[in-house]
């Protein structure tokens, strides 16, 4: 009769042909193994589950609630087959187990590079952090300028109110000019066209003037030389 134990947990298992009896307390301490083993790893997935990780990591925490699910229907056949021989499903437990080990050195590589990652982003975050800053501060003096450019406004409506009032009270005057002068236009033509026809007739008076003017100067000469 001869045993041996498994590698990775420890685990009791006979030496096939050996007759060596698998014996209650040997079971309960492989399910002792075995449950250590399973805390083990589920306390390695609620650290893992208090990350951010990516798509994988949710692919991984799926596969892991799919084991932790086998292990507790496994855990029932297990207690159903106490005092059975067992070895050749256990064997297949501990591959499962060194499957499962591999899979969770992977996720904590990932792990290790994730933070790695998130190292980078903080100490990103913390330059954007001083940029955001200068910014910021930028925006207040800008704000400030923005007020008083705001205020000046403000001031120049009220004015340009005033002078648009003035503007109007101009061009209603401008109106009321323009309306007499077309009246005056009209006035002046009248009078361009009476002045026309006055200095037609003042023209003629003169013609007739120069004209009786002559005929008093001959009169004027028979008159003085027909005096006796």
């Amino acid at each position: 009769m001869s045993s041996t134990t498994t590698s990775k947990l420890g685990l009791f298992k006979p030496v096939p042909g050996s007759s060596e009896p698998f014996r209650p307390s040997d079971f309960n301490n492989n399910m002792d193994l075995i449950d250590a083993e399973a805390f083990a790893i589920d306390a390695r997935v609620d650290t893992l589950e208090g990350q951010t990780l990516d798509t994988r990591l949710t692919t991984a925490e799926a596969d892991i609630v799919a084991l932790e699910a086998a292990d507790v229907a496994l855990d029932g056949r297990l207690d159903t087959l106490e005092g059975q021989n067992l070895n050749t499903r256990l064997t297949s437990a501990e591959a499962l187990n060194v499957t499962q080990t591999t899979r969770l050195d992977g996720i904590d590589t990932l792990n290790n590079t994730q933070t790695s990652r998130l190292d980078g982003i903080d100490a990103l975050n913390t330059t954007q952090n001083g940029r955001l800053t200068a910014i910021e501060t930028l925006n207040t003096t800008q704000t400030s300028r923005l007020d008083g450019i705001d205020t000046l406004n403000t001031t120049q409506n009220s004015t340009l109110t005033a002078y648009g009032t003035r503007l109007t009270n101009i061009e209603t005057l401008n109106t009321t000019q323009n309306t007499r002068l077309t009246a005056v236009e009209g006035v002046n033509t009248t009078q361009n066209t009476s002045l026309t026809s006055l200095t037609a007739r003042i023209t003629a008076l003169e013609a007739v003037d120069v004209t009786l003017d002559s005929r008093l100067d001959d009169l004027e000469e028979d008159i003085d030389g027909g005096t006796p």
